[in-house]
Protein backbone atom coordinates (compact mmCIF):
# COMPACT_ATOMS: atom_id res chain seq x y z
CA UNK A 1 0.00 0.00 0.00
CA UNK A 2 2.01 3.13 -1.00
CA UNK A 3 0.43 7.15 -0.90
CA UNK A 4 2.03 10.10 -1.17
CA UNK A 5 2.37 12.18 2.16
CA UNK A 6 2.30 8.77 4.07
CA UNK A 7 5.04 7.41 6.02
CA UNK A 8 7.01 3.65 4.95
CA UNK A 9 6.18 2.98 8.73
CA UNK A 10 2.49 3.68 8.75
CA UNK A 11 2.53 2.11 5.63
CA UNK A 12 3.52 -1.28 6.49
CA UNK A 13 1.73 -0.87 9.43
CA UNK A 14 -1.68 -0.71 7.46
CA UNK A 15 -0.40 -3.25 5.25
CA UNK A 16 0.39 -6.05 7.83
CA UNK A 17 -3.48 -5.21 8.93
CA UNK A 18 -4.42 -5.41 5.73
CA UNK A 19 -2.69 -8.61 4.82
CA UNK A 20 -4.02 -10.37 7.97
CA UNK A 21 -7.77 -9.32 7.97
CA UNK A 22 -7.37 -7.34 10.86
CA UNK A 23 -8.47 -3.66 9.61
CA UNK A 24 -10.80 -2.36 12.08
CA UNK A 25 -14.30 -1.25 11.52
CA UNK A 26 -13.87 2.41 12.68
CA UNK A 27 -10.36 4.06 12.03
CA UNK A 28 -9.15 7.68 12.69
CA UNK A 29 -6.48 9.18 10.32
CA UNK A 30 -5.51 12.63 11.90
CA UNK A 31 -2.38 14.69 10.87
CA UNK A 32 -0.76 15.29 7.28
CA UNK A 33 -2.55 17.66 4.76
CA UNK A 34 -6.12 17.26 3.43
CA UNK A 35 -5.68 15.67 0.09
CA UNK A 36 -3.21 13.12 1.65
CA UNK A 37 -6.00 11.87 4.27
CA UNK A 38 -8.56 11.39 1.39
CA UNK A 39 -5.79 9.82 -0.53
CA UNK A 40 -5.33 7.01 2.26
CA UNK A 41 -8.50 6.60 2.98
CA UNK A 42 -9.66 5.77 -0.57
CA UNK A 43 -6.83 3.24 -0.89
CA UNK A 44 -7.92 1.48 2.72
CA UNK A 45 -11.50 1.56 1.21
CA UNK A 46 -10.63 -0.34 -1.97
CA UNK A 47 -8.02 -2.45 0.04
CA UNK A 48 -11.09 -3.41 2.51
CA UNK A 49 -13.21 -4.10 -0.56
CA UNK A 50 -10.83 -5.66 -2.77
CA UNK A 51 -11.36 -9.11 -4.14
CA UNK A 52 -8.16 -10.26 -5.81
CA UNK A 53 -5.78 -12.38 -4.52
CA UNK A 54 -1.71 -11.43 -3.09
CA UNK A 55 -1.06 -7.61 -2.13
CA UNK A 56 -4.10 -5.67 -1.63
CA UNK A 57 -5.58 -3.59 -3.03
CA UNK A 58 -4.55 -5.37 -6.21
CA UNK A 59 -5.37 -2.59 -8.36
CA UNK A 60 -7.22 -4.91 -11.07
CA UNK A 61 -10.42 -6.88 -9.85
CA UNK A 62 -13.48 -5.16 -10.72
CA UNK A 63 -13.98 -3.53 -6.95
CA UNK A 64 -10.42 -1.64 -7.51
CA UNK A 65 -11.54 -0.44 -10.90
CA UNK A 66 -14.74 0.56 -9.50
CA UNK A 67 -13.08 2.34 -6.62
CA UNK A 68 -10.48 3.73 -8.54
CA UNK A 69 -13.09 5.38 -10.88
CA UNK A 70 -15.33 6.71 -7.76
CA UNK A 71 -18.28 4.12 -8.59
CA UNK A 72 -17.99 2.05 -6.35
CA UNK A 73 -21.60 1.52 -4.90
CA UNK A 74 -20.80 0.07 -1.66
CA UNK A 75 -18.15 3.02 -0.95
CA UNK A 76 -19.50 6.15 0.19
CA UNK A 77 -18.29 9.72 1.05
CA UNK A 78 -19.80 11.43 3.74
CA UNK A 79 -19.49 14.93 3.01
CA UNK A 80 -21.56 17.97 4.54
CA UNK A 81 -24.65 18.85 3.49
CA UNK A 82 -24.38 21.79 -0.02
CA UNK A 83 -24.35 24.95 1.37
CA UNK A 84 -22.80 23.86 4.64
CA UNK A 85 -19.61 23.66 6.35
CA UNK A 86 -19.90 21.16 8.94
CA UNK A 87 -21.44 17.28 8.93
CA UNK A 88 -24.66 18.11 10.80
CA UNK A 89 -26.37 15.37 13.28
CA UNK A 90 -28.98 15.19 10.01
CA UNK A 91 -26.01 13.98 7.69
CA UNK A 92 -24.50 11.34 10.60
CA UNK A 93 -28.54 10.02 10.96
CA UNK A 94 -28.72 9.63 7.42
CA UNK A 95 -25.31 7.74 6.84
CA UNK A 96 -26.57 5.40 10.13
CA UNK A 97 -29.32 4.43 8.48
CA UNK A 98 -28.24 3.64 5.13
CA UNK A 99 -25.19 1.20 7.30
CA UNK A 100 -27.47 -1.20 8.00
CA UNK A 101 -28.96 -1.72 4.49
CA UNK A 102 -26.60 -4.41 3.26
CA UNK A 103 -23.77 -4.07 0.46
CA UNK A 104 -24.69 -3.53 -3.23
CA UNK A 105 -22.01 -5.71 -4.57
CA UNK A 106 -19.07 -6.67 -1.94
CA UNK A 107 -18.91 -7.91 1.55
CA UNK A 108 -18.43 -4.80 3.01
CA UNK A 109 -19.29 -1.39 3.01
CA UNK A 110 -16.79 1.29 3.28
CA UNK A 111 -18.02 4.93 4.95
CA UNK A 112 -15.20 7.74 4.35
CA UNK A 113 -15.47 11.19 6.62
CA UNK A 114 -13.22 13.50 5.23
CA UNK A 115 -14.10 16.34 7.51
CA UNK A 116 -14.84 14.46 10.61
CA UNK A 117 -13.23 17.27 12.40
CA UNK A 118 -16.29 19.42 11.33
CA UNK A 119 -19.25 17.62 13.10
CA UNK A 120 -20.27 18.85 16.10
CA UNK A 121 -20.94 17.54 19.96
CA UNK A 122 -24.22 16.51 18.79
CA UNK A 123 -23.54 14.83 15.33
CA UNK A 124 -20.78 12.84 17.03
CA UNK A 125 -22.44 11.69 19.95
CA UNK A 126 -25.16 10.44 16.67
CA UNK A 127 -21.87 9.03 15.31
CA UNK A 128 -20.66 7.18 18.39
CA UNK A 129 -24.20 5.08 18.64
CA UNK A 130 -23.64 2.96 15.29
CA UNK A 131 -19.37 3.12 16.50
CA UNK A 132 -20.78 1.34 19.36
CA UNK A 133 -22.73 -1.47 17.64
CA UNK A 134 -21.66 -1.63 13.94
CA UNK A 135 -23.05 -3.87 11.37
CA UNK A 136 -20.02 -6.27 10.99
CA UNK A 137 -19.83 -5.77 7.19
CA UNK A 138 -19.19 -2.02 8.13
CA UNK A 139 -16.05 -0.01 7.96
CA UNK A 140 -16.04 3.88 8.87
CA UNK A 141 -13.03 5.89 8.01
CA UNK A 142 -12.88 9.37 9.99
CA UNK A 143 -10.14 11.97 8.24
CA UNK A 144 -9.48 15.24 10.63
CA UNK A 145 -6.22 17.58 10.75
CA UNK A 146 -6.08 16.47 14.56
CA UNK A 147 -8.05 14.08 16.51
CA UNK A 148 -8.12 16.76 19.44
CA UNK A 149 -11.35 17.49 17.84
CA UNK A 150 -12.85 14.35 17.95
CA UNK A 151 -15.21 13.54 21.35
CA UNK A 152 -12.80 11.34 23.68
CA UNK A 153 -15.75 8.89 23.37
CA UNK A 154 -15.07 8.24 20.02
CA UNK A 155 -11.82 7.88 20.01
CA UNK A 156 -11.90 5.09 22.13
CA UNK A 157 -14.17 2.92 20.10
CA UNK A 158 -11.56 3.88 17.05
CA UNK A 159 -7.73 3.09 15.51
CA UNK A 160 -6.26 6.03 15.00
CA UNK A 161 -3.45 6.70 12.77
CA UNK A 162 -1.40 9.48 12.08
CA UNK A 163 0.13 10.80 8.97
CA UNK A 164 2.40 13.32 10.94
CA UNK A 165 6.01 13.30 9.56
CA UNK A 166 6.99 13.79 13.40
CA UNK A 167 5.92 10.35 13.87
CA UNK A 168 8.18 8.51 10.96
CA UNK A 169 10.60 5.96 11.75
CA UNK A 170 13.43 4.58 9.25
CA UNK A 171 11.28 0.98 9.16
CA UNK A 172 13.78 -1.54 9.45
CA UNK A 173 12.92 -4.70 11.17
CA UNK A 174 15.65 -4.10 14.41
CA UNK A 175 14.08 0.13 14.65
CA UNK A 176 10.39 -1.52 14.93
CA UNK A 177 11.50 -4.36 17.46
CA UNK A 178 13.01 -1.92 19.31
CA UNK A 179 10.00 0.42 19.45
CA UNK A 180 7.59 -2.42 20.62
CA UNK A 181 10.05 -3.73 23.15
CA UNK A 182 10.03 -0.29 25.05
CA UNK A 183 6.18 0.34 24.54
CA UNK A 184 5.54 -3.43 25.67
CA UNK A 185 7.44 -2.72 28.60
CA UNK A 186 5.38 1.08 29.51
CA UNK A 187 2.27 -0.91 29.18
CA UNK A 188 3.33 -3.56 31.53
CA UNK A 189 4.27 -1.30 34.17
CA UNK A 190 1.47 1.08 34.05
CA UNK A 191 -0.99 -2.05 33.56
CA UNK A 192 0.85 -3.07 37.38
CA UNK A 193 0.85 0.04 38.44
CA UNK A 194 4.40 0.19 39.58
CA UNK A 195 6.20 3.60 39.56
CA UNK A 196 9.51 1.90 40.09
CA UNK A 197 9.00 -0.49 37.03
CA UNK A 198 7.56 2.62 35.10
CA UNK A 199 10.84 4.85 36.24
CA UNK A 200 12.80 1.60 35.28
CA UNK A 201 11.28 1.33 31.21
CA UNK A 202 11.54 5.09 31.03
CA UNK A 203 15.21 5.38 31.69
CA UNK A 204 16.02 2.42 29.28
CA UNK A 205 14.85 4.83 26.71
CA UNK A 206 17.59 7.17 27.49
CA UNK A 207 20.19 5.73 24.66
CA UNK A 208 17.01 5.30 22.53
CA UNK A 209 15.60 8.95 22.76
CA UNK A 210 15.15 9.59 19.18
CA UNK A 211 13.05 6.58 19.32
CA UNK A 212 10.42 8.11 21.67
CA UNK A 213 7.79 9.15 19.60
CA UNK A 214 7.33 5.81 17.97
CA UNK A 215 7.37 4.50 21.02
CA UNK A 216 4.96 7.14 22.23
CA UNK A 217 2.60 5.75 19.64
CA UNK A 218 3.50 1.95 19.82
CA UNK A 219 1.81 2.40 23.53
CA UNK A 220 -0.62 4.76 22.37
CA UNK A 221 -2.10 1.77 19.79
CA UNK A 222 -1.51 -0.73 22.78
CA UNK A 223 -3.79 2.03 25.39
CA UNK A 224 -6.80 1.84 22.22
CA UNK A 225 -7.32 -1.64 22.31
CA UNK A 226 -7.48 -2.01 26.12
CA UNK A 227 -10.20 0.56 25.34
CA UNK A 228 -11.51 -1.61 22.71
CA UNK A 229 -11.20 -4.51 24.99
CA UNK A 230 -13.32 -2.47 27.44
CA UNK A 231 -15.89 -1.49 24.64
CA UNK A 232 -16.22 -5.11 23.93
CA UNK A 233 -15.46 -4.44 20.94
CA UNK A 234 -13.35 -6.05 18.17
CA UNK A 235 -10.53 -4.58 15.79
CA UNK A 236 -7.33 -4.45 17.91
CA UNK A 237 -4.19 -2.79 16.10
CA UNK A 238 -0.92 -3.51 18.46
CA UNK A 239 1.34 -6.51 18.85
CA UNK A 240 0.93 -6.36 22.91
CA UNK A 241 -2.43 -7.92 23.73
CA UNK A 242 -1.41 -9.28 26.41
CA UNK A 243 -0.51 -5.67 27.80
CA UNK A 244 -3.64 -4.54 26.44
CA UNK A 245 -5.91 -7.02 28.37
CA UNK A 246 -3.98 -6.35 31.43
CA UNK A 247 -4.77 -2.87 31.01
CA UNK A 248 -8.27 -3.16 30.55
CA UNK A 249 -8.63 -5.01 33.34
CA UNK A 250 -7.02 -2.54 35.62
CA UNK A 251 -7.73 1.10 34.58
CA UNK A 252 -11.40 2.79 33.34
CA UNK A 253 -11.99 4.16 29.89
CA UNK A 254 -11.41 7.65 31.15
CA UNK A 255 -8.13 6.92 32.48
CA UNK A 256 -6.72 4.94 29.21
CA UNK A 257 -8.13 7.97 27.00
CA UNK A 258 -6.16 10.30 29.75
CA UNK A 259 -2.54 8.17 29.24
CA UNK A 260 -3.29 8.74 26.22
CA UNK A 261 -3.35 11.96 25.92
CA UNK A 262 -0.23 11.91 28.34
CA UNK A 263 1.79 10.10 24.92
CA UNK A 264 0.60 12.55 22.58
CA UNK A 265 2.34 15.21 25.29
CA UNK A 266 5.30 13.48 25.26
CA UNK A 267 5.86 13.28 21.71
CA UNK A 268 5.28 16.87 21.19
CA UNK A 269 7.78 17.91 23.70
CA UNK A 270 10.08 15.62 21.92
CA UNK A 271 9.65 17.38 18.93
CA UNK A 272 10.16 20.86 20.50
CA UNK A 273 13.68 19.83 21.41
CA UNK A 274 12.65 19.37 25.30
CA UNK A 275 15.16 18.45 27.56
CA UNK A 276 15.49 14.44 27.32
CA UNK A 277 16.03 13.62 30.79
CA UNK A 278 12.94 16.47 32.10
CA UNK A 279 10.86 14.84 29.58
CA UNK A 280 11.43 11.07 30.27
CA UNK A 281 10.79 12.17 34.12
CA UNK A 282 7.57 13.76 32.73
CA UNK A 283 6.54 10.48 30.95
CA UNK A 284 6.56 8.55 33.94
CA UNK A 285 4.37 11.32 36.23
CA UNK A 286 1.83 11.68 33.54
CA UNK A 287 1.20 8.41 32.86
CA UNK A 288 1.25 7.73 36.84
CA UNK A 289 -1.30 10.96 37.32
CA UNK A 290 -3.30 10.12 34.02
CA UNK A 291 -3.77 6.19 35.67
CA UNK A 292 -4.90 7.17 39.46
Amino acid sequence: MKVNGCSPALQEQLTALVESGRIPHAMVLDGGTDAGRRALARELAKAVLCTGTGEKPCGACPACRKAAEDVHPDIQTVEPDAGRKTLTVDVIRRMREDAFILPNESDRKVYILPQADTMQDYAQNALLKILEEPPRYCTFILCCGSRSTLLPTVLSRTANFSLSASRETDGDDETRSAVLEHARELASAAADGNEFALLSAAAKLEKDYDLLPQVMEAFEQILRDAMVRRAGAAGTVSEAQDEARALSGRYRTEQLLAATRAAEDISAAVSLHANKNLTLTRLCSRISAALR
